[in-house]
Formats: C-alpha cells, sequence, structure tokens
C-alpha cells in the first residue's frame, strides 16, 4: 500500500489554501498483474514502422509524477511525405486483476499527416484494473496529426493518461480525450509548442459520478511566433465526485503573434459534487493574445424551462443540453462507430 502519494502537481503554484496546486491519493497494486494486451491495427496498405518491447526495466515516470521500475513501450514511424487515409488503431484490454503501464512513443515526420484512436477498456463490469500510459508525440515540420484517446474502463478501475508533445514550424496538431471511465482519472497534457505558425488543439470530456475523482493539469509553453493553442474542455459530475480542473498556457519570449485561448464548462448535477477550476495565463512576450475563462455551475433554469415546456422530461432536458455541450468535441473523432459508442456510454452516465 502506497499512502498519501501527491501528484499531478502544478507547473505554478498558488494558495494552498485552495486545496488545487495537485492531489493526494493512495494505491495498492499488490493483486494485481502486469498484463499487456495492446495492439494496433493498421489497413495492410498503408505502412508504418511499428516496434513494440515486451518489457522495459528502466525506470518510468511522466509528469503525473508516478513511478515504476518495468513497463511496456511502442513506438510508432510515421514517415516523411507519407499520407495515410485510414485511422490507426492502438487497443488496450485489460484483464481482471491486472495493470498496463506503457509508454507509447509516435514519431510524425516532415510532411505526414495521419489519424490515431486510441480505445481503453477492460473486460467485464466488475474488472479491478489499473491502467498507466505515458504518450509522447513528436511532430516534425509541416506535419497533420489527429489523436483521439477514449478512456472507456469501467467504474472500479483507474486511469491515468500522461502526454507530451513536441511541435515544429507549421504542424496542424488536434487531441481529443474523452475520458469517461473509472472511478479515478488523472490526466497530464503538456505541449512545448517551440516551432512558428503551427497550431496545437486540445479538446477534453469528462464525467464524474458517485465517489468519482477527476484531476486534470494542462500546461502548453508558447515559444513560436504566430503559433496557436486551444484548450477545451467539457465535463459534467454528479453523486459526490470531486474534480480538479488546472489550465496554464504560457507565453514565452519569442512568441510575437501567438495567441492561446483557454475555456473550461463543468455542469454540476448535485449539490454533494465540488468542482474547482484554476486557469492561468503566463507572459514573457507583450504582443500577444491570451484569454481564459471558466464556468462552473447547474444548468440554466431558463434553458430547462424551455425544453421542458416542450415535452421533455427534467432529466431528459438535462441530457441533451449536456450533450449539446459534447457534440462539437464528439464529432471529432474519426469513427462512426465509436462516435456512436461514445453517445450511448454518456446517456447511461447523467
Amino acid at each position: 500500500m502506497i499512502k498519501n502519494l501527491t501528484l499531478n502537481k502544478t507547473p505554478i503554484r498558488t494558495s494552498n489554501n485552495y486545496g488545487i496546486n495537485d492531489i493526494k491519493l493512495d494505491f495498492d497494486f499488490n493483486e494485481l498483474e502486469y498484463n499487456n494486451n495492446i495492439e494496433v491495427e493498421t489497413n495492410e496498405n498503408e505502412k508504418i514502422d511499428i516496434n513494440i518491447d515486451e518489457e522495459c526495466n528502466n525506470s518510468f515516470d511522466s509528469k503525473i509524477g508516478l513511478s515504476f521500475e518495468k513497463y511496456y513501450k511502442l513506438k510508432i514511424i510515421v514517415k516523411e511525405n507519407q499520407v495515410l487515409e485510414t485511422p490507426i488503431y492502438i487497443k488496450n484490454i485489460l484483464k481482471n486483476n491486472s495493470m498496463f503501464v506503457g509508454e507509447v512513443e509516435i514519431v510524425f515526420e516532415k510532411n505526414s499527416n495521419a489519424k490515431f484512436i486510441f480505445q481503453n477498456m477492460c473486460y467485464g463490469e466488475n474488472s479491478k484494473t489499473f491502467n498507466y500510459i505515458k504518450q509522447i508525440n513528436h511532430l516534425k515540420e509541416n506535419s497533420k496529426a489527429s489523436i483521439t484517446y477514449c478512456n472507456l474502463i469501467n467504474d472500479l478501475s483507474e486511469n491515468f493518461i500522461a502526454i507530451e508533445n513536441d511541435i515544429e514550424k507549421k504542424v496542424d496538431f488536434e487531441y481529443n480525450l474523452i475520458d469517461l471511465g473509472g472511478k479515478t482519472k488523472i490526466s497530464n497534457y503538456y505541449t512545448n509548442l517551440f516551432g512558428e505558425e503551427s497550431k496545437n488543439c486540445f479538446n477534453n470530456i469528462y464525467i464524474g459520478k458517485e465517489k468519482d475523482i477527476i484531476d486534470m493539469n494542462y500546461h502548453v509553453e508558447i515559444k513560436g511566433k504566430k503559433s496557436v493553442c486551444n484548450i477545451n474542455a467539457q465535463g459534467a459530475i454528479t453523486g459526490e465526485a470531486r474534480k480538479n480542473f488546472k489550465g496554464t498556457i504560457d507565453f514565452i519570449e519569442g512568441a510575437s503573434n501567438a495567441i492561446g485561448e483557454e475555456n473550461e464548462n463543468c455542469v454540476i448535477l448535485s449539490d454533494k459534487a465540488n468542482s474547482k477550476s484554476l486557469p492561468m495565463l503566463l507572459c514573457h512576450e507583450e504582443n500577444v493574445q491570451g484569454a481564459h475563462g471558466v464556468s462552473s455551475g447547474k444548468i440554466d433554469e431558463d434553458k430547462l424551462f424551455y425544453l421542458m415546456s416542450k415535452g421533455l422530461s427534467k432529466k431528459d432536458a438535462e441530457k441533451l443540453i449536456i450533450k449539446a455541450n459534447f457534440n462539437n468535441i464528439i464529432k471529432n473523432i474519426k469513427d462512426d462507430e465509436l462516435q456512436n459508442k461514445v453517445i450511448e456510454i454518456i446517456e447511461k452516465m447523467i
């Protein structure tokens, strides 16, 4: 048993009274066995370089701050000038009483274009699992990429996802984190946006219920001229769930004419649910545009009244409003079947 471990620390500390600088958790891995069921599905006509190390024995760590002595490693290279029409699927299905700790590294070479879809699941509704993935993405000059990560594990499990991006010149990169499954959801997103005229959009959907714990720590450093970043988080919590959102956009000296925006919207469906948000803009360059916004509270009564006047029940009206908040992110999933599955899960959860 590991007790009171401090994780997911903010890059800039604020007053401890807010209780949002980090999160303290207990872990018990004694009953869990290491398991590697990760699979990569590609179009056989579109060749890419894939290398899987069954087990690495050097230390594993991430910006979340949780370390392990061994892990699995997967590396994928999208070659220079390569354009992949079909999404690449990476699936990880965990067995009961198992844990997966792994690093996934993706290199997008110059002028490449590819889409990836991660699905994280486990066998059975009563399976107890722990999933911890560190994802490293290298985006070379003029590459274009879309990555969607769907956390669909069950209510007894825990999911940790740490994402690190290095972005060069004239890159267009979209990342969609659909973080639905698990009683504990810890996510960390870091981007080193050093290339000029590049764009990084990060979209996040989260739902918390019962006594779920959600802790999000998102940090983008903008260093390239005329670059753009956008952080968009949409969520809903009910029951006794507690959620922390920490978003930081840092304009580094030299990032002239750069634009950075972040927005988080959390719908609170229970008086016992707890939502905390800490959006931060840091600026070391004069000629930039930065904006942030946070909305946290119950659904607008006027919206509810209007929909209920059209014949909807209160519950159905709430579902419709929440799904509308999520819709612009869900439609970014490059797979119609998975889109429908995510919508179905969201409807059950809320």
